[in-house]
């Protein structure tokens, strides 16, 4: 398919649509064969919070998000839809959709940041037994993901459960409603803790465990695999030709990677957006025997990736600017804490409003400053909150280095790393130099290479990278003096957690 695919269109000048469905919003990039983005545009949806804990999302709101947003990055490129070869969909993870005989959504979405499945996690473990588990999802389990969210439903809401006749996660959603194809890819699968990592499929041993229909799951392939054709009637809304190839794709995380040009071991990417990552691609799915970190299979074929991960990275900063009413705006954070020393003066951030993730896999942790004192302001808070994430973050690193990964090189991205003094903290507490990304997009970008890998206009991911990846050659480096602050900083603030840990769990408790 793909040979004849290029035969065809051998002396078009192609252009490869990526999609991302965010958490919060959807983004849409139009990339030629150079890699210059020709159009790009977002649009936005809610997260709905029916009751304490849970976080849910209207399906059919991200797909009129999608509409709109193809629909802005047509009108803003000269592109003609003809010359558009291929559409990948890239996302975020873990959450799922439900649908029923008639491939209707039954009821909301239930994305990641939902927690309402704390004693589901606990079940989990103790039907398979953590390590067994860790042995073969290569991760621990959390809120959020669908494994205990399928059993949280089915507990709690059993007509509703029984109802579902096919199982999605959120990126296959969309990919169903431009195909009229069920299927997933195996680095968005393997991230439901239902999946065997290293196999690279659905586990029939975490299903028969957790008494789960394996029919309600879709079929996996690669990232880079050509799985259906846009049809007539989504061709109509978003003014595309039918027919047009569709990629797997896969999730938001993986994407971002490629995005990044982290496909090999040696690269490590430090992303900071809404949350925040360290993530290192492997050649065999090597994982964390503590399971504090997490194994998942790359976008890339036969690769896998081992990840830290923090949910608060980002969403701290915004909190804080919510906490002030919009006083400050990211940009005038940035300079009131490019005025305070490193240390904030004896005031630090725990970044755990979400609960955590690396290293301690805690839903019921919680943020918290400590030290402060009348002598401090706001620059010391937005400071702090920049010192606590990064913190976090060499929380992750420091783990995937003695779990055997070597950086070469780093490289940082998100919205987060667009901030040069967050950026330059970061390079402090690492000790390591930053290669900045050229954009914050990187996931939308890895959805448009693998669209482009998929129709055979590149041999591999790798060499669709060296083209279409953006360049960018600025370098953060670390200042000495500050890591010198960090180091001993970076002391206290470890010590924080296992000092409040049963104080974190009082108080969840006790808020129910």
């Amino acid at each position: 398919m793909r040979k004849s695919f290029r035969e065809r269109r051998r002396c078009a000048i192609e252009h490869y649509l990526g999609i991302d469905l965010g958490t919060t919003d959807v983004k849409t990039i139009l990339l030629d064969q150079k890699g210059k983005a020709r159009g790009v545009a977002s649009e936005g949806y809610p997260i709905e919070r029916p009751s304490p804990g849970t976080a849910e999302q209207d399906a059919g709101k991200w797909w009129n998000a999608v509409v709109k947003a193809v629909k802005w990055t047509l009108k803003e490129s000269d592109v003609a839809p003809k010359d558009i070869a291929a559409i990948a969909v890239g996302g975020q993870m873990h959450g799922g959709v439900f649908l029923d005989r008639k491939m209707e959504p039954v009821g909301n979405a239930i994305i990641w940041a939902d927690n309402r499945s704390r004693a589901e996690v606990r079940e989990i473990y103790d039907r398979i037994g953590k390590m067994r588990l860790g042995k073969i999802a290569r991760s621990p389990v959390d809120t959020g993901f669908l494994a205990a969210t399928l059993l949280w439903l089915r507990k709690n809401e059993p007509e509703r459960f029984n109802k579902i006749h096919r199982t999605l996660l959120p990126k296959d959603y969309i990919r169903y409603k431009l195909t009229d194809e069920i299927g997933t890819d195996v680095s968005d699968a393997s991230a439901t803790l239902l999946f065997d990592t290293a196999s690279r499929n659905w586990s029939r041993e975490i299903l028969e465990a957790l008494e789960l229909d394996s029919w309600i799951f879709p079929p996996c392939g690669d990232s880079i695999e050509v799985c259906g054709k846009l049809t007539e009637e989504a061709a109509g809304e978003l003014g595309l030709p039918a027919g047009t190839p569709v990629v797997r794709g896969g999730g938001d995380t993986p994407l971002s990677a490629v995005g990044n040009g982290v496909i090999k071991p040696g690269i490590v990417s430090v992303t900071l957006g809404s949350g925040g990552q360290v993530l290192a691609a492997l050649e065999e799915p090597i994982y964390d025997p503590e399971l504090r970190t997490h194994t998942f299979c790359h976008a890339v074929p036969d690769c896998w990736y081992i990840m830290g991960a923090i949910l608060s990275g980002g969403l701290s900063l915004q909190w804080l600017r919510n906490l002030t009413e919009g006083r400050f705006t990211f940009a005038e954070f940035d300079g009131l804490a490019g005025e305070i020393p490193p240390g904030s003066e004896g005031l630090l951030f725990l970044p755990y409003l979400n609960g955590e993730r690396t290293p301690h896999m805690d839903t019921d942790a919680r943020g918290a400053f400590i030290g402060l004192t009348p002598r401090q302001g706001a620059g010391h808070m937005a400071r702090a909150v920049m010192e606590g994430v990064a913190f976090a973050l060499k929380e992750c690193y420091d783990i995937l280095v003695d779990l055997g990964v070597t950086p070469e090189k780093i490289v940082t991205g998100g919205s987060g790393g667009q901030s040069p003094v967050w950026r330059q903290i970061i390079a402090d507490v690492l000790g390591v130099q930053l290669h900045v990304m050229a954009s914050a997009d990187s996931s939308v970008i890895g959805a448009a290479i693998v669209a482009s890998v998929g129709v055979g206009a590149f041999p591999n991911v790798a060499e669709a990278c060296k083209e279409l990846v953006p360049k960018h050659d600025e370098i953060t480096k670390p200042n000495e003096e500050n890591a010198e602050v960090y180091r001993k900083t970076y002391t206290i603030y470890k010590s924080i957690y296992p000092t409040n840990s049963t104080l974190f769990h009082v108080i969840a408790n006790l808020m129910g």
